[in-house]
């Protein structure tokens, strides 16, 4: 090896650490006070150091995302991320403590993960308010021994599980009324298009249909029964009936009783599933907000030769717009799929606001994922 290829490798054994270190990480200063009750000097400290860290963390989310973005959401980042502050830092150095009768203050520096934050920002309402915080439907009948259940508690413990994430969830008392009907039935056996009727009926962007069972599996330990349940679902979005995410999971679990025993295992089912598909949903949502997302597109108004014209329009005129893939033209009605960077909330916006020489473009219909135009030539 050659001394300059020498000194360049010993250049990067000394410093990618310490660049690695510096993407990673924010180094941040920060103090805290903890109340001296009694005598307990040592306790008081605790807490000074527990809020000096808190607001290391603070001042690092606030690095990361405007100030506005975190008035809005000050609850769910309190409950999310500053409640769990530790978990950021990796390594703090005191830099000052001093006490009074009454108070203990602690002086801090802190390296906080960035990392860690901005998963955890992307998993909770930060990214849901970008995906402008969908409303999810959840209908999961419930049998055990094929009998109806009354109270599922596979769904209960779906929906539990979306509610702690930040999730909003369709109120159930609806669901109620038709969980065990023909068109939830139709929809669990595999007619996405109409459960996604079902989910955009009741305000859902998206609905989470499928069916649970549980049996007994018999006496495994003395005096408890012990059963096996299974939880098979789909997440679908209800203005594309596209399928996000599909999945089983199963659980077991015992009790005196069959039912109780029963309820255990379809509760553990369920949170297997939800667990899994909050964790595909999130991941799909981030991939939408981070790169191209797909975005079927109606246009009416024009006859075939100018539409062709118009869609070199959009690609030209509008910003996020990076292809437009034609599906269908029938009767002066044409269907598009586009690569959007961005959403349709602001596509209609520009697809209004642009001036276009030749065209008046009025925006009829979007959701989610899918947007109607009409287009006039001027």
């Amino acid at each position: 090896m050659n001394k300059q290829l020498r000194i360049i490798v010993i250049l990067l054994i000394v410093f990618f650490p310490i660049l690695a270190h510096s993407q990673d990480y924010i180094t941040v200063k920060a103090e805290g006070v903890g109340d001296i009750i009694g005598k307990a000097e040592g306790h008081a400290r605790d807490i000074a150091i527990e809020e000096a860290l808190r607001r290391a963390v603070e001042q690092a989310v606030g690095t990361m995302i405007n100030s506005e973005t975190i008035v809005e959401n000050s609850m769910l980042i309190s409950d999310s991320i500053y409640a769990r502050a530790q978990g950021y830092i990796k390594k703090y150095l005191i830099l000052s403590e001093t006490s009074n009768e009454n108070l203990y203050r602690v002086a801090l520096e802190a390296d906080v993960s960035k990392v860690k934050i901005e998963d955890d920002l992307q998993a909770i309402g930060l990214l849901m308010s970008r995906k402008h915080k969908p409303r999810i439907m959840v209908v999961i009948p419930e049998y055990h021994i094929q009998r109806k259940v009354s109270n599922p508690a596979s769904e209960t413990e779906i929906i539990k599980n979306l509610l702690e994430n930040g999730f909003k969830v369709v109120d159930q008392s609806q669901v109620a009324k038709i969980r065990y009907n023909e068109q939830i039935k139709a929809g669990i056996d595999g007619n996405s298009k109409l459960a996604a009727k079902i989910g955009l009926e009741h305000g859902a962007e998206i609905v989470i249909i499928g069916e649970a069972f549980s049996e007994s599996a018999g006496s495994v330990v003395k005096g408890f029964i012990t059963c096996r349940a299974r939880v098979d679902a789909r997440a679908i979005r209800t203005d594309t009936a596209e399928i996000l995410v599909a999945a089983g999971k199963q659980g077991a679990d015992l009790d005196i009783t069959e039912v109780i025993a029963g309820k255990k295992a379809l509760r553990k089912a369920g949170a297997a599933l939800s667990t899994y598909f909050i964790d595909q949903i999130l991941n799909k949502w981030s991939s939408d907000v981070t790169s191209l997302t797909n975005v079927n597109m109606i246009i009416t108004g024009l006859n075939f030769k100018e539409f062709i014209k118009f869609k070199h329009v959009l690609l030209n005129s509008i910003r996020g717009i990076k292809a437009v893939h034609q599906r269908s033209f029938t009767g002066g009605r044409a269907a598009v799929e586009i690569d959007l960077k961005g959403n349709t909330q602001s596509l209609s916006e520009e697809l209004i606001l642009t001036e276009m020489n030749d065209y008046v473009i009025d925006v009829t219909d979007f959701s989610a994922n899918k947007l109607s135009i009409n287009v006039t030539r001027k």
